[in-house]
């Protein structure tokens, strides 16, 4: 987990939402979505925080180019629902990146740092199968769902898809 640890105290200078499109998803918890992070020091870099597409439960991180086509907040619940309905046989399947830097609901993540990270597990397993990012004012939760990785944080997608994982055993948050 030395990689995470790497990410304390880093400045986030933009936030985008990273999203495998929803084709004819019903619910919005089953959204594969994640966070990248443009950090202050490598303005040219994306860190994304999701979960291992191979195994579909431990955290990982990864980092890639800035994206070369990017889409605004205002944009992300429209073409969801859009994606979620399936009815555009036009529309092509891949990933989407929402920039959400000057949205309010990501306001107290932009230009603040990483505080903390803990690792989350179910109590009796040594495998970590999500992260809480803490900053001053805001979180982020990490975890995975069905179809790849979920987010929320105090104003965003508050679904609770973490009670899911409350129903294998407590859970129990760790510091990196």
């Amino acid at each position: 987990m030395i990689e995470f640890k790497e990410l304390i105290n880093k400045k986030v200078s933009r936030l985008f939402l990273v999203i495998w499109t929803p084709w004819g998803e019903e619910n919005e918890c089953d959204i594969d979505i994640s966070f990248g992070f443009v950090f202050k020091d490598e303005p040219n870099k994306l860190c994304i925080i999701s979960v291992d597409k191979d195994e579909l439960w431990s955290p990982y991180i990864f980092d890639e180019s800035l994206p070369q086509y990017i889409y605004t907040w205002d944009e992300f619940y429209p073409r969801m629902k859009t994606w979620m309905k399936a009815e555009d046989d036009s529309l092509i399947i891949g990933r989407e990146y929402y920039d959400v830097t000057k949205s309010e609901k990501f306001k107290a993540i932009i230009n603040a740092e990483i505080e903390e990270i803990d690792v989350l597990n179910i109590e009796g397993n040594p495998e970590p199968f999500g992260l809480r990012i803490l900053f001053k004012d805001d979180y982020i939760i990490s975890i995975p769902n069905s179809d790849g990785n979920t987010v929320e944080t105090k104003a965003f997608n508050k679904n609770d898809c973490i009670s899911n994982f409350k129903q294998l055993g407590n859970i129990i948050y760790s510091k990196v």
